[in-house]
C-alpha cells in the first residue's frame, strides 16, 4: 500500500518561540535571538534542527555556521531559492569548475573574470 502525505507550509504557531528552544538550541542560535520570533515559520524549524546538531560540530564549523547564520536569515525568501539553486547548479560542476567558483567567492577585492 502506498500511502502519500503532503506537507504544507509552516504555520506560526507551528514553529517554537525563542522562549520554547531550549537551552542548548538558543545557544546555538544566540546570534539572531533578537530576530528569531520575526522569522517565518519554516526558517525557524529548518534553524532548530540545525542547532540540535551545532553541539557535534567542530570549532571550525561552528565558525562558519556563524558567520552564514545572519546574512542567511536576512534574506527574503525568493533570495534563499536563488541562493539554494545556484548551490544545486555548482553541484552539478566538475570539482575543479566548483573550487574556482569558490575561489573566485573569497576573493574579496578582484572582479570575477569576464567570460
Amino acid at each position: 500500500m502506498l500511502v502519500v502525505c503532503c506537507l504544507g507550509p509552516a504555520r506560526a504557531e507551528d514553529a517554537p518561540s525563542w522562549q520554547q528552544l531550549t537551552v542548548a538550541e538558543r545557544t546555538a542560535l544566540a546570534p539572531i535571538a533578537y530576530d528569531w520570533d520575526h522569522l517565518p515559520a519554516d526558517q525557524r524549524l529548518k534553524l532548530r534542527r540545525i542547532a540540535k546538531e551545532f553541539a557535534r560540530l567542530t570549532p571550525q564549523q561552528q565558525e562558519v555556521f556563524y558567520s552564514r547564520l545572519r546574512p542567511w536569515t536576512q534574506l527574503t525568501r525568493e533570495q534563499r531559492e536563488i541562493a539554494r539553486e545556484n548551490y544545486r547548479k555548482l553541484r552539478e560542476l566538475p570539482t575543479h569548475q566548483q573550487q574556482e567558483v569558490k575561489r573566485l567567492w573569497t576573493v574579496t577585492d578582484e572582479p570575477a573574470p569576464k567570460r
